[in-house]
């Protein structure tokens, strides 16, 4: 650096410092929606009624579930299905969601918007039995974020 002109060496080093701090703000979100569009996974269980955050301004709720299957020690005409009926709830509204891995039509995984819904795991994975009570269903969900078109 001798070689250079006393004005060039006193330019180098705060233009060096300059573009490093440029550099160092490149890898993190510039504002709270950066972040919110960042792709992410997460899986949640629920229950009939219970609801979870999971954005910052989406909210799941399973509102139901639709258990029509043939119970153990019935005579039936059908197999049957379980359906699960939820809600997405968002600044924009609502919009609701079945998912389902036996209902004819039905689907074990759905998108809107940005989030895609597939469903893992349920419980009780087998019907109950004729005189049995209501089980209490858990479901496994699985979420994914995917990044907001520009």
């Amino acid at each position: 650096m001798s070689h250079l002109p006393p004005i060039y060496r006193r330019l180098i080093l705060p233009l060096c410092i300059a573009m490093l701090a440029v550099l160092a703000g490149c890898g993190a979100p510039s504002s709270a929606s950066d972040a919110e569009n960042t792709p992410r996974t997460v899986t949640q269980v629920l229950t009939p009624g219970q609801q979870v955050a999971i954005t910052a301004t989406d909210t799941l709720k399973l509102e139901r579930v639709n258990d029509s299957r043939c119970r153990k020690g019935a005579v039936c005409v059908w197999k049957g299905y379980v359906s699960y009926s939820f809600s997405l709830i968002g600044k924009n509204g609502s919009s609701d969601i079945t998912l389902s891995d036996s209902m004819p039509g039905g689907a074990s995984s759905v998108t809107v918007n940005h989030l895609t819904f597939t469903l893992l795991d349920v419980d009780p994975d087998a019907p109950p039995a004729m005189n049995a009570a209501e089980p209490v269903y858990r479901v496994k969900v699985k979420i994914t974020q995917t990044p907001l078109p520009r």
